[in-house]
């Protein structure tokens, strides 16, 4: 994840910055990677989606993968879901998996993914 070196079909992958003085209103969306390190209010659909430390997400996630450092507040329909030990997440979980580090803090409900 997040390695620029690899390739698809359309070339090169894209990662996208979402930097700390930074504040979208609204849905956001990439075909490539996307680290947010400030804030979203709204829905980010892309391939895959690093949450930092400070960053916060209230709204939708749609992606292969998401890894959630910061803050979520929303529901999330991805197919690997990793919560670090310093994230907090609060809403609901659509994925094939999810990994819960020690430290971390959830309040979930699980939804099964429609195929």
């Amino acid at each position: 994840m997040f390695e620029r070196d690899k390739k698809t079909e359309l070339g090169d992958h894209v990662t996208s910055l979402i930097d700390a003085d930074m504040r979208i209103t609204g849905t956001v969306v990439s075909s490539g990677d996307i680290i947010l390190a400030g804030g979203v209010e709204g829905e980010i659909k892309c391939r895959n989606l690093l949450i930092e430390d400070e960053a916060v997400l209230t709204g939708n996630v749609n992606a292969e993968e998401a890894v959630v450092a910061g803050q979520v507040d929303g529901q999330v329909n991805v197919g690997k879901l990793r919560i670090k030990d310093t994230g907090k997440f609060d809403g609901v979980i659509k994925a094939d998996g999810v990994e819960v580090e020690n430290g971390a803090v959830v309040t979930a409900r699980f939804r099964k993914k429609r195929r």
